[in-house]
């Protein structure tokens, strides 16, 4: 195989993971408008609850 061989296969992955990655995130955003609405990721965990965990088990400057 030649260079040229070696860079257009490596050109052709990345493009077929990219194309991949697209469709995938579509269909999670079809899911996610589809049959949850009103999710927002931020509700799971507010800044105040990850510096209460950072000060609790990383500092452990919390009793």
């Amino acid at each position: 195989m030649t260079a040229t061989h070696i860079f257009a296969f490596t050109m052709l992955g990345i493009a077929l993971l990219l194309i991949f990655g697209v469709i995938f995130f579509s269909i999670l955003k079809y899911i996610q408008r589809r049959y949850y609405p009103s999710w927002k990721f931020p509700d799971y965990i507010s800044v105040g609850y990850a510096d209460y965990l950072y000060h609790k088990f990383i500092k452990k400057d919390l009793k």
